[in-house]
């Protein structure tokens, strides 16, 4: 019995010892996600309304810098396997493999959220990235997994000066305006004409910039008003004047009649009381409004 004993304790022994290595080594794992060297595919693309600059990360998901007209900067690391709490998250910068023993700068601290847009960066952070990278900097982002693993994710600075010109270029050319600001303009005239104003040419210069730029632009709806000033057939033809002075001048500008919807109402559906300067005012008037295929 004791030799049973003796041969039983060894067995368990050397059972133990084959357990603690791989323990350890499941411990130790450490996850890392980034393009095999040589191989990072930087993409630029964009228009006067978004710039993109992104990069797919193997096995992990695409990262992009992205900005909108008359936006801020953003960044955007989506994960194509999403988690599902929110797992909080260190971005750095370090230097490339070739400099092993450069320094290392703190970006931001952040989390990695459920849903598409995963972990999100805003103007500052995003901008320190952009820099960090043009400098040749490995930009790193580092946490610990809903299973206990520490990951990193790192954007490799190889391919990246030449793209990010061309991202910086679509840059420059973003509009200065969005669509909330052109979405639905009101054209104002003096009594008894439909002569554009300074101001009035302003606004539908950018109504028409706009329309050139988005091709999700599927109509412009133009609609003439008047106040109750002279008789009905009168204020009709005053209105229809309007509206088609602004169609006019937007074809001038490039946008298409075919996109053109053109209407005139002379005194209906005042916006004010006719009874005072200020209510004709008002009144004297042609609404703008850009209609998207997605809205």
């Amino acid at each position: 019995m004791a030799f049973i004993r003796i041969v039983i304790q060894g067995l368990l022994k050397i059972a133990i010892l084959c357990w603690l290595p791989i323990n350890h080594v499941f411990a130790t794992i450490h996850v890392d996600y980034a393009s095999p060297m040589g191989e990072e595919n930087w993409r630029m693309n964009g228009n006067p309304l978004r710039c993109g600059l992104s990069l797919t990360v193997p096995n992990y998901g695409i990262a992009y810098f992205e900005q909108y007209a008359a936006k801020p900067p953003h960044f955007i690391l989506s994960k194509w396997q999403q988690v599902e709490r929110q797992l909080p998250a260190v971005v750095y910068a370090a230097p490339p493999v070739w400099k092993p023993y450069g320094k290392s700068y703190f970006v931001s601290k952040t989390t990695v959220n459920p849903g598409q847009y995963g972990l999100y960066l805003p103007r500052e952070p995003a901008l320190k990235l952009l820099t960090y990278l043009a400098e040749g900097f490995q930009t790193k982002f580092e946490y610990r997994s809903e299973e206990g693993f520490p990951v990193t994710v790192v954007l490799s600075p190889i391919h990246f000066q030449e793209v990010y010109a061309k991202y910086q270029r679509c840059l420059g050319n973003l509009l200065p305006f969005d669509y909330a600001s052109v979405r639905m303009s009101i054209i104002y005239f003096d009594s008894d004409s439909f002569e554009l104003s300074d101001e009035a040419k302003q606004q539908l210069k950018k109504i028409a910039r706009y329309c050139r730029a988005d091709q999700l632009v599927k109509r412009v709806k133009i609609a003439g008003y008047t106040d109750d000033t002279g008789r009905k057939s009168y204020n009709n033809a005053v209105s229809e004047a309007r509206a088609k002075a602004v169609a006019n001048y937007l074809q001038s500008q490039g946008v298409h009649l075919e996109r053109l919807s053109i209407t005139w109402y002379g005194v209906k559906d005042p916006v004010a009381p006719n009874d005072t300067d200020s209510g004709k005012t008002l009144n004297r008037r042609v609404v703008v409004k850009i209609v998207k295929s997605n809205t």
